[in-house]
């Protein structure tokens, strides 16, 4: 990948690797670590890339890995840690519905949470998201349904 590719790719689509792994993570260093990863990766890939949004559905995919092995490594598996939101107070006000939307989104399972994020965040149709994710259009679907209905219910459960 060239230089100016790369750089491209990084100012385009540096906000919604973030994004998603401030909702996979637990610690915003985490975080931190998984996008450096990212984007080495992309930086090594070998592969050639037909555009912009083909990137992006790779950086996607790779966030999502990334987020995964994080997960798997011994010491996340077994030390807990206690602590601060991952989203930075200016990026939200912790007073608002938009916080409580977004620490809610935290709490579902990965696969619901998934592509919840991207079919309502980023926008991509039931297709795209299933595409990216590896899934048949049906499963993702029904990830949706079950997701906004585990959404909805938790958001009613607390009081506003």
């Amino acid at each position: 990948m060239d230089r100016k590719t790369y750089e491209e790719a990084v100012a385009l689509h540096s906000d919604t690797v973030t994004r998603l792994l401030l909702l996979r993570c637990r610690q915003p260093a985490d975080a931190e670590d998984c996008y450096q990863e990212v984007f080495l990766k992309l930086l090594t890939a070998k592969g050639p890339f037909r555009d912009q949004e083909h990137i992006k559905a790779w950086l996607i995919r790779v966030t999502l890995h990334e987020a995964v092995n994080l997960h798997r490594q011994f010491w996340h598996r077994k030390v807990g840690l206690l602590g601060e939101s991952p989203f930075p107070p200016e990026a939200v006000a912790p007073e608002s519905s938009t916080w409580e939307v977004l620490e809610t989104l935290r709490t579902l399972p990965g696969h619901q949470r998934d592509v919840l994020y991207l079919h309502c965040v980023e926008g991509y149709s039931v297709e795209e998201t299933a595409t990216i994710l590896g899934l048949r259009p049906g499963t993702v679907k029904s990830r949706l349904s079950r997701a906004r209905a585990a959404l909805r219910k938790q958001l009613q459960e607390e009081p506003l």
